[in-house]
């Protein structure tokens, strides 16, 4: 199956020195000349905005009339507490500030254009906000909201997460997983540094939320509008989400799957994917039912496949085990049932939604299903990917406790891949 696609694809991967970010902690980096835009994102001319920061040349200026850059490399401290420097917005609003404060903002408008200033939307153009007054960060809230690269975040100690001045922190996200996050920030030693910073989210909630009595007043990030804008609608076979490609080509092997069964586009997407394959050579089973182990290599070989890690699922003992070690990394729960059980519904929904990053994701309407109770240990999972165009339900039921077959987990997958193939 050949098809082109007109997509737009935002990619969080983080290949510093061709080795991955720890997260144990706190690392930094202080030398612009070991990082590339393109490590953070494969839109080029957010890349190439990306390079400029890096090399110390965000949009901040020293006087009023913004004439006159501000150079702010990477180990400088050129951002100390008290030195006034100036942004400039798309829409030609000045905005003076000091410190994290003001370096952000730059970095900010670098990117995007605009200026987030104190959080409210006021002059934006492209951008929105998504998170107000958050007790601390995690993984789950962050993927919730659906944060994303190059996104705002502004610290506070007011207790309603209101912005109060020049107190708490501000920095530009750059990436973030299970883990923790890397961010870029300014004044990063009390003392003017300019740095890229890696932090476990413990870590980072002890040294600039919770452990100083702060909250997150507020992130603001760009829409979904604006990025996809930038990526100028480029036109290329293989475009996926991540770095999801297609690895093979169906060739019609499987017999008991008819070309015109509902299914038959998911089932060719995810097998050209390189993520699911037959029951045979020739038989792929769309009928026979998922268990919990399958459920979960799908999961794991979706994540790898996004993130294109290169991770070896080759191992001793069971033949899903290393599959399920890949997905505890990711903080999938892999304990909720026997491996050789039947999957229900609900529970792929739980297990799905981990799988899928907040940048795969879309903010669609979600529907409501009549047997999806608000207060249900899945619904959250259920409205995440319905908003995201993934489930569509059956009549208004979702059918929670239904088992899934192996034609329904296709096409899921093929969707969380393919987003032309996401219900509007």
């Amino acid at each position: 199956m050949k098809k082109r696609i007109m997509i737009f694809t935002l990619i969080l991967a983080l290949a510093l020195a061709s080795a991955a970010t720890s997260y144990a902690g706190s690392s930094y980096i202080t030398d612009g000349k070991s990082l590339r835009g393109r490590d953070f994102t494969d839109i080029p001319v957010l890349a190439e905005r990306l390079d400029r920061v890096f090399a110390g040349a965000p949009d901040m200026y020293l006087d009023a009339r913004c004439q006159s850059l501000a150079p702010a490399e990477l180990g400088s401290r050129e951002v100390p507490l008290g030195r006034t420097y100036y942004v400039k917005s798309q829409t030609g609003s000045v905005y003076s500030g000091t410190s994290c404060y003001i370096y952000a903002n730059a970095v900010y408008a670098t990117l995007f254009g605009d200026v987030p200033y104190h959080g409210e939307p006021g002059t934006w153009k492209n951008s929105e906000r998504v998170v107000k007054n958050l007790s601390s960060a995690s993984y789950s809230a962050f993927s919730s909201a659906g944060v994303c690269f190059g996104a705002l975040l502004r610290t506070t100690p007011n207790s309603d997460g209101s912005y109060n001045g020049n107190s708490g922190h501000s920095i530009v996200i750059l990436k973030y997983d299970s883990s923790g996050l890397t961010y870029l920030e300014g004044n990063g030693d009390g003392k003017g540094l300019v740095r890229l910073t890696a932090r476990s989210w413990d870590t980072f909630n002890s040294v600039s939320v919770s452990g100083r009595g702060y909250r997150i007043s507020f992130i603001v990030q760009p829409t979904w509008e604006y990025l996809s804008s930038l990526s100028g609608e480029r036109e290329r076979e293989n475009d996926f989400v991540g770095y999801l490609t297609r690895r093979l080509d169906y060739d019609g092997r499987f017999r008991d799957m008819p070309a015109s069964a509902w299914y038959a586009v998911g089932v060719e997407t995810a097998y050209e994917l390189g993520i699911i394959g037959g029951r045979s050579v020739s038989k792929f089973a769309p009928e026979e039912y998922v268990t919990v182990a399958e459920g979960l290599t799908l999961a794991a070989r979706f994540l790898s496949s996004y993130y294109d890690d290169g991770y070896s699922f080759a191992g001793t003992g069971a033949w899903y085990a290393p599959y399920y070690e890949y997905c505890k990394k990711w903080g999938i729960d892999t304990g909720f049932k026997s491996p050789n059980a039947l999957m229900t519904r609900a529970e792929l929904a739980a297990v799905m939604v981990k799988a899928l990053p907040a940048e795969a994701r879309t903010s669609g309407a979600a529907l409501s299903f009549r047997d999806v109770p608000s207060g249900a240990p899945y619904a959250r999972a259920v409205e995440v990917l319905s908003a995201s165009g993934i489930i569509r339900g059956d009549g208004g039921l979702f059918r929670p406790d239904a088992p899934l077959k192996r034609s329904e987990l296709a096409v899921m997958t093929a969707m969380m891949a393919d987003r032309s193939l996401r219900a509007d």
